[in-house]
């Protein structure tokens, strides 16, 4: 009986808004405790969550005789059609792609809401609780126990056909659904959220640190460090880095719910009108978006702190409006933060006069440390050019590292290419909108404080080569690189790039001719680390079976290359 309610149940969900359902026992999340307690012990803990560790781990506590969950997922898009462009003065931020259609609280409890009434309809006796992120059981858990997914190492649940663009929910009811069986996929070797994530937030098996997330630093109120202000970039709410660079998300974009279709000037605001919103227009413009859970005051303050990022000098009128005006501490010291980052006199003059009147004594610290900065660059900047014979460190500070990119179109997609003036040095599977904060993510690490500068002329020689790969007519590139690995990583890459063209090794192959024969797992992490994919042909590896194994593009995209390679261009 139970059986055939829930395959009536299963059959009717795309017609009640769910676009995933499983099944599940309503038994204690024993192991999910042990979790919940160390994640505690550390301070981990986002503060958002339901406090008494029992309620997340018994359902019992939540509904009387609790026999069974089910769980629900709702695809959300991952791609904007025609996203408008950051310019000079017209410098925009981004929400995170959760944030881009209507609320997922409204959409799930919908949902849930059709869901209930479809079972009180066939059992009346029933008794149902439904929950979003706002109750107290572990959505991921749940979704992981009925088959929904798996548990990424970013966290997430990764579905294999929706990959992690999902909204979560769940039901407790007192009926006994047979159980579903979990998803047995996993992340395998791939480490690319961990290696991605801009503030190192994610910890390892799934653990994240959400004191360092940032993600919930944009949804935070007050004032932030400034390592979490360089770090969140443009980011107005969200972040989307760990699930960008996953390679179980590649091609997997959902645009069968309209309500859940971006509209860009939404998601990928201009910054400065934000700045002059009054609550009841911040309420008309994101009210709709779960953007909007937390008021205009962190979206407000994220805008002042991307201004700065973007040394944004048409800016500086306001963000000294802000600095003397704003009865808000938290943008006073975020704007004195954006001034010192953006540079020059009128700043610097700005801040000194603010600092007479200022009251607030974490302002007063913000303002004193841009004012410092300021005055050691206008110091550095009057200095007399080295002349020989100088000593080090007696000549002007050196230029801001510049790193050119350019996208091009191939047979698998869009490619975006990065280089440095030493030479190439990344390419991404993507457009440049798509991948712009994972690409910065990587570049913040690598090339500290580099300015993006799209140049078709630096990239030339690049897109030429690959342009002549991709028709055949090239079987080895001759481009200068500029690698950025450890010795081993960069050891394995150069072992690559002997791999003959239309031919394949093992991860196991190139652990011997390395002469390291036992490393092949971590000949396996430093393939998978490749920053510089098909010109370091980490798509000739494969399993040691023969079996295509990962990789970055996702595997159709490495069939295609070994099929071109190998003379099947079809």
């Amino acid at each position: 009986m139970w059986e055939r309610l829930k395959q009536e149940i299963k059959e009717a969900a795309s017609d009640l808004g769910i676009d995933d359902i499983g099944f599940a026992t309503a038994d204690p999340f024993l192991s999910l405790k042990a979790a919940l307690e160390f994640s505690r012990s550390m301070g981990y803990e986002s503060g958002f969550e339901e406090p008494d560790i029992d309620k997340r781990v018994y359902p019992e506590l939540s509904l009387n005789g609790a026999a069974s969950i089910i769980s629900i997922a709702v695809a959300y898009p991952s791609k904007m059609k025609n996203p408008p462009k950051s310019e000079p003065g017209k410098n925009r931020g981004i929400l995170a792609r959760s944030a881009w259609g209507k609320d997922y609280h409204h959409v799930l409890r919908e949902a849930l809401g059709k869901l209930e009434a479809l079972i009180l309809s066939k059992v009346p006796e029933a008794r149902v609780e439904s929950m979003v992120d706002t109750g107290v059981l572990n959505d991921r858990a749940v979704a992981r126990r009925a088959g929904i997914g798996f548990g990424g190492k970013n966290g997430l649940i990764i579905s294999p056909k929706w990959g992690s663009w999902i909204y979560l929910g769940e039901m407790i009811t007192n009926i006994p659904f047979p159980p579903d069986s979990p998803v047995t996929e996993d992340c395998g070797e791939c480490t690319k959220c961990l290696d991605a994530c801009p503030t190192g937030a994610l910890v390892g098996d799934g653990v994240l640190n959400a004191q360092r997330c940032v993600s919930f630093l944009t949804q935070t109120k007050g004032l932030l460090e400034d390592e979490f202000m360089l770090k969140i970039g443009n980011r107005l709410y969200g972040c989307d880095t760990c699930q960008i660079v996953c390679p179980k998300n590649r091609g997997k974009h959902w645009e069968h719910r309209p309500e859940l279709q971006p509209d860009p000037e939404v998601a990928k605001p201009l910054l400065l009108p934000l700045l002059d919103l009054s609550n009841r227009e911040f309420k008309e413009r994101f009210g709709h978006s779960a953007a909007a859970w937390r008021g205009k005051k962190p979206i407000q303050r994220n805008a002042v702190i991307a201004l700065g990022n973007f040394k944004d000098a048409s800016a500086v009128p306001k963000l000294i409006d802000i600095l003397n005006n704003d009865p808000r501490p938290e943008l006073r010291g975020t704007a004195a933060w954006a001034l010192g980052r953006i540079g020059g006199n009128e700043a610097m003059h700005a801040i000194e006069m603010a600092l007479q009147t200022e009251k607030d004594d974490s302002v007063i610290s913000y303002q004193q440390k841009a004012l410092s900065k300021l005055r050691t660059e206008l110091s550095a900047e009057q200095k007399p050019e080295r002349q020989p014979g100088d000593e080090p460190g007696n000549h002007r500070e050196q230029k801001q590292p510049r790193v050119h990119y350019n996208e091009v179109q191939s047979p698998i997609g869009t490619l975006t290419l990065y280089r440095t003036e030493k030479g190439l040095c990344l390419i991404e599977f993507g457009s440049f909108a798509d991948t712009e904060q994972l690409s910065r993510a990587w570049l913040d690490k690598r090339v500290p404080g580099a300015e993006l500068i799209r140049s078709k002329e630096a990239l030339q020689p690049a897109a030429e080569q690959l342009a002549e790969y991709f028709t055949g007519r090239r079987k080895a590139f001759e481009l200068e690189l500029d690698l950025y690995g450890t010795p081993f990583q960069l050891k394995v890459w150069k072992e690559l790039c002997s791999i003959p063209y239309g031919e394949t090794a093992s991860y196991k192959d190139i652990a011997e001719r390395i002469g390291q024969p036992s490393a092949v797992r971590a000949v396996g992490g430093a393939n998978n680390k490749n920053p510089i994919s098909i010109i370091i042909p980490c798509h000739r590896v494969i399993g040691v079976s023969g079996k295509l194994v990962g990789y970055g593009g996702g595997l159709s995209i490495k069939e295609q290359l070994l099929a071109l390679e190998q003379g099947s261009p079809e």
